[in-house]
């Protein structure tokens, strides 16, 4: 068996050094997205827990902080016939995707319903059963759309 010197190491210190960093880097990484994706899970089963619990239908709002879709979606959710709406026959939980890198393992087990564009919503009945989804991206123009056409759907639900 051959015997490495230690002028090998002391030639190639940088070397290994810099493996280790990025090894250790990755795993960092990938544990502290893994514990996003295990946050994410956790407040969705609590968020369907709460919509079982007062026999209510669970909305999953897939959006963006920089999307102007997404914060007219979320406004017209603000006013207040719809926001009464919501509240008596929705429990509501809103999905940041970031740029589309962000908590995609929950957009990936309800179906991909961003691939069309964002804001998109999955409706899911007390029983954990998918009832619809935009997967069409049927409000990726919801800063086009007025409340009416946004209660509309609601009250198709």
């Amino acid at each position: 068996m051959r015997k490495v010197s230690s002028a090998f190491y002391m030639e190639h210190r940088f070397r290994i050094l810099f493996s280790l960093l990025f090894l250790g880097f990755t795993l960092t990484t990938f544990s502290y997205c893994s514990k996003q994706s295990d946050i994410i899970f956790s407040q969705y089963e609590e968020s369907l827990g709460i919509a079982k619990d007062s026999n209510r239908k669970l909305i999953v709002v897939f959006g963006a902080d920089w999307c102007p879709d997404c914060r007219a979606l979320d406004g017209i959710f603000g006013e207040p016939e719809t926001k009464a709406l919501l509240k008596e026959n929705f429990i509501l939980f809103k999905v940041d995707v970031g740029r589309f890198d962000k908590n995609l393992s929950l957009n990936e087990k309800l179906g991909d319903p961003i691939q069309n564009g964002i804001p998109a919503l999955v409706v899911i009945e007390p029983t954990g059963k998918i009832l619809t989804s935009t997967k069409g991206g049927e409000f990726s123009n919801a800063s086009k759309m007025t409340k009416e056409q946004v209660l509309e759907y609601l009250y198709r639900l």
